[in-house]
This record gives C-alpha cells, structure tokens and sequence, in this order.
C-alpha cells in the first residue's frame, strides 16, 4: 500500500515539474526580465554578500503574491483566485502559478526560481502531500525557497522503504551478513539479533539481506529469513502497522496505550523505533508521518512525544551490539553504513569503528560496496551517484547537526557561522568565500534552499587543505565518549580535567599565540577570548601577564622590549610564570623573539641571548620538567612535553586536540563506562 502511495505522489510531483517548465517561460519572460535590469543596476554598488542578501530578497518578494496561493492548492485548500487562473484547473489535476526570475550567464546557460502551488492527487483516505511536510519545509515552501525536487525527498522519506538496521556489516571481510549468521558466527547475542528483527517488523516488514527486498513475517518465514520460534514474538510486533482491533476499531500504537491494550513501556518502545525511521505509522492508511504531525492527526501526544527519550520514562531497549550498552534505536541507527549494493543500512562490527568520528578525519565512512568492499563517506557517494540526495542526507544527520548563526565581528559588519552542533566545528561563509573554498553561485544556491547546509559545509570542506601547526600548543580537548571539540575552559567546567591543568594549558595558549578556539582554528586575545567564554574573569587576570611575555615585556623606565628571561631578571615578571613561559615556547618550536616575534631555535636561543647559560641547562635536563598536568583522558600526572606527544593534530584546523574522557561517578557501572572510553 505504502509503495502505490509514493508512486502516486512522486508520479504527480514529477508531473508539476514538467508541467512548470511549459508553463512558466511563455508566461513570466517579460516579467521576470524588467526584475533582472533592476537588479543589475542596483547591485553594482554592493559587496558580494549583500548583492547575495538582496538577490535572495528580490526572489522571495517577487514570488510572495502567488506563493501563498500556491500552498494554499498544495494543501487541499479552495483558491479565491480570478478566473484566468481558474481555467488551468479545468484540464488538469494541479494547479500551477509561479514566477520565473532568468538569468543569462557568461555561458548562456538559463536559470530560474519558481515558486509552485499544486493540488496533488489525494492518497488513501483524502491524505494530501502536505501532512507530510513538517513546519520548515511548510515555511520554505510559503516563501519559495524549496523546488519540486526538495518536496519530493521530503514526500519519499515518509513513503518510502523505513530506515531500519537490515543487517550487520563484518569490517574484517567487508561482507554483510544477517543478523542470525552473525549470532551463529559469535558477533552478538541471539537476543540482540531478536531485538534488531523486531524493530523490522515494527516497522512493517523484515529484510532480505540477498536481493534487499522487504517481506511480511509470513513471507520472511517461509523464505528461510527467520526461524519458527521467532514468528509469533515478530507477528506480535508487526501490529503496530496493521493496528490493534479493539471494540470494532483499529488502533494506533499510541491508541492503544491509551486504552491500556499496550503495555506502556513497550508501547513507547514502538514510538521510538518508529519516529527513528522515518516517522509514526497511521494503520487507517499505512503511510508514515513526522512526530510533530502526527500529534495532530491523534497518532501521539506532546508529552509521550517530549519523553520518548527519557530514560527514566523511556528506558533504551536495545542493545549496543558493540559495546553491550543499552541504546535507544536512534542511537544505533546513527552508528550505522549504507550499502549500495542491497540499499540497507548495516551495523558495523570490528575493531575499526569505521562509523566513528575523529579529529583526525573530516568524515567518518558512511557508505560501503559490500560486493567489492569499497569504502567512502556520505558526500563522496553523493557525488559518485551512488546515494540519492534523501539518502545523502539522512547519514548527513546522523554524522552532524550544522546550524547557522549571524554574528558581527570587531567593525560591526554581519559574519554568517555554521557551526555542527555535534562536533563542534565552525565555518564562516564569508571567510570560505573569500579563500576561494565557495563560490557565489553556490552561496545563492544555498541561500534559495536548492543546496542545503551540509552540502556547503561538505563543499567547503572538500576544497580546503589544512596544515599541521607544528607550533601548536594544546588547543583543546576532544570528548571520546561523545566525539565532539571542547575548549580547555569548556574541559574544566564540564569535568573533564581540573583547573590547574586547564591554567597550565591557557598560560601556554597565551604565550606562544594566543587563547585557541579549537572550534574555528583560531588563536584570540584575552579579551575576545573572554567575550566568547573561552574562559571566566579570574583566568582573564592571571593569564595578563603571559600574554606580555609573548608580545614582549616593555621596562618602565626604558621603554626597551626585553625578552622572558631578561625580564624575570629585572623582577618584571615571576621567576616560575617566566621559566612555564620558557618551556612552553621551547617544546612548540622554539622561543618567541619579542622584538620580530620569530621562533628561535632551542639551539640558537643560548647564540642570541634571550636565554641565559643556567636557565638553557636546566630546560635541557628531562628529569627538572615537572609533572604539572593531569591527563584528560588517563587522570595521571603528565608533563607538558608529555602532552605534546600524546595530542593529535584536528584535521579541521591543524592544531593539536588532547582525548579527554570523563567518569561518571562510582560503581561497576561508571567503571565500564570509564574503561570502554579507552577501547
């Protein structure tokens, strides 16, 4: 049922497509071409992004007149138009009204945005297209920022196959394999393999690893997919598509809860897997819809919604295959590949974690070939045309979160960041721009909505070279638990190390550059560190004097800039505070010489002078560095050079990144959390 009510709504969309395209260039040529000489002329005087901002405002106002006429026909709703338009309703079954702004580049290609309303053929029980889309796309698509394509992936990933876990992914012999050959090969336990089939059948249906088709638990049975003793625990689950009858009627899962039929914890246990894959299911018509809509057809309410993820009222019930961990399905589905070859999603077992993210590697591999083992991240099948763009961004989502924000910089002018709110990692539109990393084009693009965030971080990302710092300090921290970028600050006031250690690591920021913000790459003043929150007031005043130190100390009376050494000698700055200073500088490359700010040589420093003979000796001796460190991810004293050996360089921003874990309390448990950290 599901399959004939996504050929009929992609079918009709495809048809608005066509039907656009005919209409739209007789109709609006002239128009659209008067917008085009007003635009031109008026964007001469502006700078790329606001000719970016103001192009983006010419569209959306062009197309507001029609748009909301439009979505009022999408959604079902009676047009109180005229009657010339009235008359292409009569010959077909959408209604089509858009405008169409054309452009003619420097390659005579033509381009154009349109703003579309259509009434789509109605599905199973009077369901139009639009109980499909959720509040953002509504919104973009009432402005005129999405195409036929964007509604189309929107549409096909409720109508479409569920995203459930098919299988799992051997990484040692890149095959796949089901989940009962992997409990009979030792992978998992049989009662995960058990836990993972029931989420297929919550879902509808059970899949067939071989040819990637999915079937009935009758039909799984008598394909050899399941065994005997497994059909009625899955007949039960597969209810919570066909509907529990109660009193003549069919009920949805969250009905029957209510009408205690369900048990409560299982009940929300089938919401969760199905809000994970895709959305709640409506037995009356076997289409799936998004939670937030859902609640308004009665299939859920706001607050079982808001508590699916609580553990104390939702606890997980799944195993993490890979660690024993109870995890809820979402967190499974986010540690899993696609493969290309049966169109499933495989969970990954080995000791390569090849899911998992680092600071080491821009993307994590999010696709494989199982055929011929080939292995690659979500953009890269993307851009092969091995993955759709619904596909594409599915694994995009479960890898990051990108948002943007608008901040202004130091001379008031609007910076545009996106930031992965699950990484941690920064980029600003402006600075790729500039660097050559995007181009206008694209930014238009993104700005329309036909490319969305991830496509232009991924673009960015594809386009930059980063470069080891090899005079990098310890930047930050990187969370492996939760594999996300932190400041030293955010490490202390997290728990993820102490203060001292948190000051020794700032002092040795501030005196060879500068606070680093390991999010973006770069290295700030005190002041703007402390607007950002990189660190509170009381670091702010006792790291003022190592910020002197690298800048060079300037004598009161001479007005001269001395070097560290010469002005712990003349009681400028403290004997201990000016050796850390000395240390720090020499481990990164060498001592900062105040008056070119050069890195010296450890080997050159005695030559210029800005060390003296007894300070060089003791520097030299392994035995005189202290261990003023506890390591963020061992808890043991370290030293800074210690340090320095056991960081790694974040491919983000080539500076050096410190794994950090944190123990969660006392007891056998937080014990097994601390020693998997280290797995």
């Amino acid at each position: 049922m599901a399959t004939m009510q996504k050929e009929d709504v992609l079918e009709g969309l495809k048809q608005v497509k066509q039907d656009k395209m005919e209409f739209t260039h007789s109709q609006s040529l002239q128009d659209s071409q008067s917008k085009k000489t007003l635009y031109s002329s008026t964007s001469q005087s502006l700078t790329p992004l606001q000719k970016d901002t103001q192009k983006s405002q010419i569209k959306t106002d062009e197309s507001m007149s029609v748009t909301t006429h439009g979505y009022m026909a999408l959604c079902g709703q009676k047009d109180q138009r005229p009657n010339d338009t009235q008359d292409i309703t009569k010959t077909r079954m959408y209604q089509i009204k858009e405008t169409c702004q054309n452009t003619s580049d420097s390659e005579g290609q033509f381009s154009g945005m349109y703003s579309t309303s259509q009434e789509l053929p109605g599905l199973k029980g009077s369901t139009s297209i639009h109980k499909f889309l959720d509040e953002e796309v509504v919104r973009k698509l009432e402005m005129g920022l999405v195409t036929v394509e964007d509604v189309q992936i929107s549409v096909a990933q409720f109508t479409g196959k569920p995203t459930t876990i098919a299988g799992v992914y051997v990484e040692s012999s890149q095959k796949k394999i089901s989940f009962l050959e992997a409990a009979e090969k030792g992978f998992l336990a049989k009662t995960y393999a058990l836990e993972f089939l029931e989420a297929q059948a919550l879902t509808g249906s059970l899949t067939d690893l071989t040819t990637g088709q999915t079937h009935s638990v009758v039909e799984a049975l008598e394909r050899g997919i399941i065994e005997t003793g497994q059909q009625d625990k899955l007949m039960e689950a597969q209810n919570a598509v066909s509907g529990y009858i109660h009193a003549g009627k069919k009920l949805s899962v969250f009905q029957a809860i209510e009408e205690r039929i369900l048990d409560r914890y299982n009940g929300k246990k089938i919401l969760e897997v199905q809000v994970a894959t895709g959305g709640l299911i409506n037995p009356e018509t076997g289409v799936r819809v998004p939670a937030s809509i859902a609640v308004d057809q009665g299939l859920l309410n706001k607050e079982t919604l808001q508590s699916l993820y609580d553990p104390i009222s939702n606890p997980k019930g799944f195993h993490n295959p890979d660690t024993g961990q109870k995890a809820y399905y979402s967190e499974l589905l986010q540690t899993c590949i696609f493969d290309i070859d049966g169109g499933v999603f495989l969970f990954p077992f080995g000791e390569k974690h090849l899911t998992h993210t680092s600071p080491t590697s821009i993307h994590r591999v999010s696709v494989v070939s199982s055929s011929c083992g080939i292995q690659m991240s979500a953009y890269e099948a993307f851009k092969g045309r091995h993955i759709d763009k619904s596909t594409y961004l599915f694994l995009s989502q479960q890898e990051s979160d990108w948002q943007e924000k608008s901040v202004a910089d130091g001379s008031g002018s609007q910076l545009h960041i996106v930031t992965d709110v699950k990484s941690g990692r920064q980029l600003c539109l402006e600075s790729a721009l500039g660097q050559r990393f995007l181009e206008l084009s694209e930014l238009e693009s993104y700005r329309s909505g036909l490319l969305s965030v991830y496509e232009i971080a991924d673009i960015i990302f594809s386009r930059m070279v980063v470069v080891e710092d090899v005079h990098s300090p310890i930047a930050g921290l990187w969370d492996v638990t939760r594999r996300r970028r932190l400041s030293v600050f955010q490490g202390f006031q997290q728990g993820f190390t102490d203060r001292v250690t948190a000051s020794r690591l700032l002092e040795a920021q501030v005196c060879t550059g500068g606070v680093c913000d390991p999010c973006s790459g770069e290295k700030v003043t005190l002041s703007k560190a402390l607007k950002r929150g990189l660190l509170d007031e009381a670091l702010n005043r006792q790291l003022q004097q190592f910020e002197q130190a690298c800048n060079g100390i300037v004598h009161p009376r001479t007005s001269k800039t001395l070097s560290i050494s010469q002005a712990v000698q003349e009681n400028l700055l403290p004997e201990d505070a000016g050796f850390r200073c000395i240390e720090f500088q020499l481990l990164t490359g060498g001592l900062i010489n105040p008056d070119t700010h050069d890195r010296v040589s450890p080997e050159e420093v005695i030559q210029s002078s800005l060390v003296d003979k007894v300070t060089a000796a003791v520097l030299k001796d392994e035995m005189f560095h202290t261990k003023s460190l506890t390591c963020p991810k061992t808890k043991r004293r370290i030293t800074f050079r210690e340090a320095l050996e056991r960081s790694v360089y974040d491919c983000h921003t080539g500076l050096r990144l410190l794994e950090a874990t944190k123990v969660h309390g006392v007891g056998p448990k937080s014990t097994y959390h601390y020693v998997w950290a280290y797995k």
